[in-house]
């Protein structure tokens, strides 16, 4: 008993690890990555999933509430050993690269803000459009102007970024610069459900002031508009 009592003592250390690991690589792993181990991390710390669906117009809460749900009654120590093996199979030396260091750290709970922190020449013109750097997001595009309508490998364009992490400025700069207002990534949705879902007020509202349409996604999933007290509600 006490042998067993230790391993998963040793798996629990070993999964903190990895947790903590996850943020160095953040920024090379795709949205649907993210949503697994958001699962696998909720499954391992809280056991199954035991609360209510969210709301159909909550698309991230629900991408990861049905990222948890799946992974049934999978036990603890299962999610735990998935974790690490799935941290494994992207950088097999991992345990050898992390280090002691863990202030900072946040809980890939937030899908929204998980970058992991990167240097400055390491970063690419997403990177700071995710950052909230205006001034260099200005620069870049003044030297390559067709980033504004380059979509990443999920098929999102910049100001679907711009809007998930309530950037105004940055949103305003795009759309001045070319980015359409209502253009819609794999799932159909546009910039405005990315605000709208994120909770971000004033860029819904600039959104809105500029054209931005009440479009339904690919599952019939329509936003939003502000009212006079500054609530986003379903329209």
């Amino acid at each position: 008993m006490a042998g067993s009592d230790s391993s998963i003592t040793d798996l629990e250390e070993t999964f903190n690890r990895a947790a903590k690991y996850l943020q160095t690589l953040v920024s090379e792993l795709d949205s649907g990555q993210l949503l697994g181990f958001y699962g696998l991390y909720k499954q391992a710390t809280m056991g199954p999933c035991d609360i209510p669906r969210p709301n159909w117009y909550q698309m991230q809460a629900k991408h990861k509430w049905e990222a948890w749900k799946n992974l049934g009654d999978m036990s603890r120590e299962t999610a735990m050993a998935n974790y690490i093996h799935a941290i494994a199979k992207i950088n097999p030396s991992w345990e050898e690269e992390a280090t002691a260091e863990s202030a900072g750290w946040t809980s890939v709970s937030k899908l929204s803000n998980t970058d992991a922190e990167l240097r400055d020449a390491d970063k690419t013109f997403l990177d700071w459009v995710k950052e909230g750097n205006e001034a260099k997001v200005r620069e870049i595009l003044n030297g390559e102007p067709t980033l504004v309508n380059t979509l990443d490998e999920d098929g999102l364009l910049p100001i679907h970024w711009a809007a998930d992490r309530g950037h105004v400025g940055i949103v305003q700069y795009l759309i001045r610069s070319g980015a359409n207002v209502n253009s819609q990534d794999r799932d159909g949705q546009t910039p405005l459900h990315y605000a709208a879902s994120c909770g971000h007020a004033e860029a819904v509202k600039y959104l809105l002031s500029s054209g931005a349409q009440t479009i339904a996604d690919n599952d019939d999933t329509y936003l939003i508009f502000i009212d006079s007290t500054g609530m986003i509600i379903l329209a």
